[in-house]
């Protein structure tokens, strides 16, 4: 009986401070909580007790106040746990917890709670490819022609993949102390990603930004690079020696190619199939330690396979290299001029240009220009 007439007079005097207006209200900031759906969410309401508690409630807050639990206390607590599983989007919103304390008031606690449901793939994902020179400076913006509007309260990732597997890079300005690209690797202005020198294994790899905006929003930006070496000139040589058979032998090399090349041959400016009588050509493709490809090619020319007025021949190989820009670089080897029962000396030296768009055939050297040393570069354009 004591009991209860203790709990009416508090009661009691708790309603005459509303009525005063006296009475504060204690405000804890809101704290943000993101979680996924069909996970279980857990917030807990803490508060250190220095006077009597009367009640404590947690509401959820939309235009009104939607009680879920409320319970009075004989015994202080000092912790309160409402504990969400399986959430879904429905569960999103503001939730508050509140201590009904004597005589210091109501304090209450706000917790956010952000669902991150997946969004349209237009909207959150973009993908992009650059191009690039082996050994070059590579610079990967988060997001293309807007980096620099991210806000700085956002948080970010840079991750790659590669082969299937992803790895964690950069979060949040902080380099990963594990990664493989710690050495090669750091962030530029504008959350760039900057990636210096670029190697022949990036080639492939996929490099993405991952932005988290509010309320649970995440923007990917995916950036694949393909990588090219810088194409050599081609290398001619022919055997010392000639069969019984009048044969000549010549072989055409190129090293250090990435991607694929192609090597072709011309006689007195006439293009070689490779198919024609008297006329036999050889490929060979193989790939070094260091990932690079080396190209050989031989040809094989029979005595009095080529109609000509002149005993005089000039034969040279030419090789098609592809670059950044859908391009395709030309450079030509030097030249060698025969004649049976014996071999002249190169006559001229290399001969590269580029071209805008991959060459269905090679183009005849009678529209080349013959350079005065190997530093002077053309452009050919075929229509």
């Amino acid at each position: 009986m004591e009991k209860k007439w203790t709990y009416c007079a508090v009661y009691s005097i708790i309603q005459i401070q509303f009525v005063r207006g006296v009475w504060g209200k204690g405000l804890n900031a809101g704290e943000d909580v993101y979680a996924v759906p069909g996970s279980d969410v857990n917030m807990t309401c803490q508060k250190q007790l220095k006077s009597l508690l009367v009640q404590t409630q947690w509401s959820k807050v939309t235009d009104k106040m939607n009680l879920i639990a409320l319970r009075h206390f004989e015994y202080n607590i000092t912790i309160w746990t409402l504990l969400l599983r399986n959430v879904s989007s429905s569960l999103s919103g503001k939730y508050e917890c509140s201590f009904t304390l004597f005589p210091e008031g109501i304090w209450t606690k706000t917790y956010n709670l952000l669902i991150q449901t997946p969004v349209t793939q237009d909207e959150w994902s973009s993908n992009h490819t650059i191009e690039i020179e082996i050994n070059q400076t590579l610079e990967i913006p988060c997001f293309q022609n807007n980096s620099s509007e991210i806000s700085p309260e956002f948080t970010f990732t840079w991750l790659v993949e590669d082969n299937g597997a992803q790895e964690t890079l950069i979060q949040d300005h902080h380099i990963s102390s594990s990664t493989s690209f710690k050495d090669r690797m750091k962030l530029c202005a504008d959350h760039r990603l900057c990636l210096s020198p670029v190697q022949i294994h990036d080639e492939g790899r996929k490099f993405s930004c991952q932005v988290r905006l509010r309320p649970g929003k995440i923007l990917r930006s995916s950036t694949t690079v393909k990588v090219f070496a810088k194409p050599e000139i081609p290398m001619i040589v022919e055997n010392s020696t000639m069969n019984v058979l009048g044969e000549r032998t010549f072989t055409c090399s190129l090293k250090n190619v990435f991607p694929k090349a192609s090597l072709t041959w011309f006689i007195d400016g006439r293009f070689l199939q490779g198919e024609e009588e008297g006329i036999n050509i050889t490929n060979e493709e193989r790939k070094g330690k260091n990932g690079f490809l080396e190209l050989k090619s031989v040809l094989t020319r029979m005595h009095g396979s080529e109609p000509t007025q002149s005993n005089n021949l000039t034969i040279w190989c030419m090789a098609l290299s592809p670059v950044p820009g859908n391009k395709m670089w030309n450079t030509s080897s030097e030249k060698i001029t025969f004649s049976i029962g014996s071999v002249n000396a190169p006559t001229t030296e290399p001969l590269p240009s580029v071209t805008d768009s991959p060459l269905r055939t090679p183009p005849s050297p009678a529209n080349s220009v013959s350079p005065t040393s190997k530093n002077v570069f053309m452009l050919l354009y075929f229509p």
